[in-house]
């Protein structure tokens, strides 16, 4: 009997310390996003605004370890550089980048874009078939004097669904990228479409229409 079971505990034992060593067996994903947005098709505002792209923004990294499921670590703040540009410069006639409200001049405002909150989800945590990924950011635009105009919260969601990469081994790491684009673009559709409507925006807006 005990020369009929060694060859399988031994084969056992090989399993499982192969297991052990293979890394990334847990799960998660490390990821430096990449990718591309669409210009807005929209009228731009006859206006010239600075844009505030600070180091908090542009350096972004959510890093979350989630229990039995591995560690998450995804860099968004390159990606922020890019989504503003190309938002802001549809939005408005005039954008110059600036380090600060205060150090812009010649602007009818600045707007200062921030990451409040990240967070995801993956689908061995919620028993779904999706990754998902809520981005809470804040916009702040200050008129030319340097004062706040508003803080306005911008929520944006993206989601991926497991079921598109089947044939690949590694399923965490391009659903959670495409469910971070989603999320990215959304953000962008949400700022260029709604920001002109928010009430202190409307009525900073009519002031310049006014004053011209």
């Amino acid at each position: 009997m005990t020369g009929a079971l060694g060859p399988i505990c031994m084969r056992l034992a090989l399993c499982l310390a192969l297991a052990l060593a293979i890394p990334g067996c847990k799960g998660g994903a490390n990821l430096a996003m990449q990718g591309e947005f669409p210009k807005p098709l929209i009228m731009p505002l006859p206006l010239h605004v600075g844009l505030v792209l600070n180091d908090a923004l542009t350096g972004y990294v959510h890093d979350e370890e989630i229990k039995g499921l591995g560690h998450w670590h995804i860099e968004i703040g390159q990606l922020q550089r890019k989504l503003f540009r190309e938002i802001v410069t549809a939005m408005f006639d005039g954008v110059t980048e600036v380090p600060s409200p205060e150090a812009a001049q010649s602007v009818d405002g600045v707007l200062v874009p921030s990451i409040v909150d990240f967070q995801i989800s993956i689908p061995q945590q919620t028993r779904s078939d999706f990754y998902e990924v809520w981005i809470k950011y804040s916009i702040r635009l200050y008129d030319a004097g340097g004062a706040l105009v508003v803080e306005w919260p911008l929520t944006a969601y993206g989601k991926a669904s497991q079921g598109d990469y089947s044939v690949l081994k590694d399923k965490d790491r391009p659903g959670m990228h495409d469910a971070t684009m989603v999320a990215l673009r959304d953000a962008g559709a949400f700022l260029s479409l709604r920001f002109a409507e928010v009430p202190e925006v409307k009525k900073w807006l009519a002031e310049h229409a006014a004053s011209n």
